[in-house]
């Protein structure tokens, strides 16, 4: 069996499904991520590649910005192997040290933005970094850390590289104490010094570009060790599958680039292509909305609270403005429900299409078909390159097609490993190595891929396993419901009871009971796996790429269940 499951998938079957563009397997060259805006550079000199409040940024002005970058860095002692911690959003002073910094052979570590002081101490402990850039608005957040660390520090201002109205903007905000002042650290204008054009020693598929900390969806982030090959092929993977001419797009890097999809589908895809990037260091709707329409971006890459955000804040109207301008919304992180991807296609007139992938896979694993036949609800098909099966969840084994396991994925765009060695996510079968995703999911007759759940999400209720993300689906289909997150709590009775969370649209609030909320799950799921309790939220809680934490909110039931035995305990003894 495990041997027939083998060779159907080296098959690679799903490849008569690609649109008539897209070939088998592509051939990635031996480079380095920054060769990738080198070419643009000297393809596209003039082409805009950067806008950052009002200033924009040219191909051949923002390689003069790394090479000075990687001059500053070296003139710093940075040296091949070293790694350099970014804290910084979506700025030009992000894209140009972490290229900078890779042009050296050192690695980029960007940490999360909005981490707390403990959380960044635990990184820069478990990173080891031989600088730290930060964002000058969250320097009295992290000051004391910082200092504690020893780690040369360096203060990015936000008018850094933006626009002369935007600099005169930030001076006032300071002179009135509305920004930190830098005292005690280090200027980050200090890391660009003279044009230094280098060459790291180490091949591409051994030097590490980047030290990524995975989500944390089910529990402390993991540092995973992503080289410039893992990186690249990912690029050409999804240059190949979108099929966009070079110098021709224009896109809005909102998505943070210190989470992966950022970096890798956004950062190096968006600057392989030499297509023009808007920058938003964070996201409000109403901006967003208005640089769509004044710079025609017509690609838009998102996560699904990201166009929840967007069909809640704007009129249909307003939205309805996009079309003829924006082609395509992409859509990655977390599974984009059924009812939000119709609306938003028929509001706006864009496809949608809905990636998936993983830290630990540079990111991207599968997508829907641009062109051909798409599946409303499945991840789709597997990457050029890239072999996906579905295997035991415990066992070194793979199931034949049809089967319901965790997917597995073998490419050259999984990861050497995690840092530290937290565990080991990787099995031999097949003569192959492959990466455990941590996903339930099976692939159907035409090898499309779908994703039941997260395997530690699963809930087990009087011995049936049950699957959140379908409890949720149906949820969304309900049309008071903004935002839904199902998880099992603990029973003594039914092992583990079905409890939902939602966010209701503001129209709705005050109206809908959730008891009324439970009987109409009734008829729209199983009799084991409509949600028997219902808690209402403004809104619940994410990680910083949108995607709803389960775990936080398991945690906050299980502390509500020791603190009720807590005072039982008390009021019998």
């Amino acid at each position: 069996m495990a041997e027939d499951a083998c060779s159907e998938v080296m098959k690679r079957p799903w490849t008569s499904s690609y649109d008539r563009h897209v070939p088998p397997t592509v051939d990635v060259p031996d480079m380095y991520l920054q060769d990738l805006v080198r070419e643009s550079a000297r393809r596209h000199p003039h082409a805009p590649a950067l806008t950052y409040f009002g200033r924009t940024i040219t191909y051949s002005e923002l390689e003069e910005l790394i090479e000075r970058a990687a001059g500053g860095l070296e003139g710093l002692g940075v040296r091949e192997g070293d790694r350099v911690a970014l804290i910084l959003p979506d700025t030009p002073a992000f894209v140009a040290l972490a290229y900078g910094t890779m042009s050296l052979g050192a690695t980029v570590v960007p940490f999360y933005a909005l981490w707390s002081p403990a959380e960044v101490a635990d990184a820069i402990r478990r990173s080891s970094p031989k600088l730290i850039v930060v964002q000058d608005v969250l320097l009295p957040r992290l000051r004391d850390v910082l200092q504690a660390s020893k780690v040369p520090t360096f203060v990015s201002m936000i008018d850094d590289l933006s626009s002369a109205r935007m600099r005169l903007t930030a001076s006032l905000g300071r002179l009135l104490g509305k920004l930190p002042r830098a005292s005690g650290f280090r200027r980050a204008s200090e890391l660009f010094g003279e044009r230094l054009e280098v060459r790291p020693k180490a091949s591409p598929s051994e030097l590490v570009a980047a030290m990524m900390f995975t989500g944390g969806t089910t529990g402390v982030p993991k540092l995973a060790a992503l080289t410039h090959r893992n990186v690249a092929s990912n690029v050409y993977f999804q240059k190949v599958w979108f099929n966009r001419k070079e110098a021709s797009d224009r896109a809005i890097g909102v998505l943070p680039f210190f989470h992966v999809y950022g970096f890798g589908s956004i950062l190096a895809l968006t600057l392989a292509i030499a297509a023009h990037m808007v920058l938003m260091p964070r996201f409000d709707p109403v901006e967003f909305h208005r640089n769509v329409l004044k710079y025609n971006v017509n690609l838009i890459p998102g996560a699904p609270t990201l166009y929840l955000a967007l069909l809640k804040a704007l009129p249909q109207g307003e939205m309805a403005k996009w079309r003829g301008v924006v082609e395509m919304c992409f859509s990655g992180a977390s599974p984009l429900p059924v009812e939000t991807i119709n609306r938003l296609e028929s509001i706006t007139g864009c496809r949608v299409v809905e990636g998936y992938g993983l830290t630990e896979t540079s990111p991207v694993i599968a997508a829907n078909p641009l062109y051909g036949k798409r599946k409303v609800g499945s991840i789709g098909l597997p990457m050029p390159g890239t072999l996906m099966a579905v295997a035991d969840p415990e066992e070194p084994r793979l199931l034949p097609r049809g089967s319901t396991g965790e997917i597995v994925v073998s490419g050259p765009q999984v990861m050497l490993g995690y840092v530290g060695g937290e565990e080991n996510p990787f099995f031999e079968a097949c003569g192959l190595r492959w990466l455990r995703t941590g996903d339930i999911g099976y692939a159907d007759e035409e090898w499309f891929f779908y994703i039941v759940d997260r395997k530690k999400d699963v809930i087990k209720y009087k011995g049936h396993s049950v699957y959140p993300r379908m409890i949720e689906e149906a949820l969304y289909r309900h049309p008071c419901v903004a935002e839904a997150a199902v998880i099992g709590v603990p029973d003594e009775v039914v092992g583990e009871n079905i409890k939902a969370f939602i966010a209701l649209r503001p129209e709705c609030k005050g109206k809908v009971r959730e008891e009324d909320m439970i009987e109409w799950a009734k008829k729209e799921l199983g009799g084991h796996e409509y949600p028997r309790l219902v808690e209402f939220r403004d809104e619940l809680p994410k990680n910083l790429a949108g995607k709803i934490l389960r775990r936080a909110l398991r945690e906050e039931e299980l502390r509500r269940l020791r603190e009720q035995v807590k005072g039982q305990m008390k009021k019998e003894g």
